[in-house]
């Protein structure tokens, strides 16, 4: 019985251990998502949007499907790849541009290494939402609302482009246990942005 609760404690201690590890990574790698490259002001949060099983996109819109990142989504044209770094880390980010050659859609990726890919399967839904609140809280985003994201738990909240104040931003902040990926909109509307997200979905092997 002695050796039995010894290991129930230190089953438990290992997985607190990985939980703190893995938040504490994502805390740093936050602004390596992509999420704060436009920078952005935040506004009264959007409601949940529900992805659905079934992907209907816009007429025209092409499926775009990277393997490396595990993830595909469609666009409205043929994305281009950026990839940035800084003090706190890189991400690289997939984009289209509208006619004034303005970012319209994105969607930007922090993959994990494995050993934190085999943490982060072990967190549940109160562990998944204490790491994107940490994530909303390193980018200053008081205003929230969590949802689901083709079956992952996920952050939605609105803001304005930092260049161009008349621009809305949207913005969703996905947890899988292969990294966090950030889907986003510029100058779009509600309806627009909800079928941009709708299409997205990761790669099987990206699964919890």
């Amino acid at each position: 019985m002695e050796k039995q609760e010894t290991t129930r404690k230190k089953n438990r201690f290992d997985m607190k251990r990985s939980f703190r590890r893995i938040s504490a990574v994502i805390a740093t790698m936050a602004f390596t998502t992509g999420l704060a490259a436009c920078g952005s002001s935040q506004s009264t949060a959007p409601s949940a949007n529900k992805a659905t099983s079934s992907v209907t996109a816009p007429q025209g819109w092409k499926q775009f499907t990277s393997k490396d990142l595990g993830y595909s989504v469609y666009f409205p044209g043929v994305p281009e790849k950026d990839t940035y770094k800084d003090p706190t880390g890189a991400y690289a980010r997939y984009s289209t541009v509208n006619d004034k050659d303005h970012i319209n859609y994105a969607v930007s990726v922090t993959k994990f290494t494995r050993k934190q890919v085999e943490d982060s399967k072990g967190f549940n839904d109160a562990q998944k939402r204490k790491v994107l609140t940490n994530v909303a809280r390193l980018l200053q985003i008081d205003k929230y609302s969590f949802t689901t994201v083709d079956g992952h738990m996920a952050i939605s909240y609105t803001g304005h482009d930092s260049e161009d104040s008349s621009v809305i931003m949207r913005r969703e902040v996905v947890y899988s246990s292969a990294g966090i990926y950030g889907l986003e909109s510029f100058g779009t509307s509600s309806s627009e942005y909800k079928q941009f997200v709708d299409t997205f979905q990761l790669s099987e092997d990206t699964q919890e």
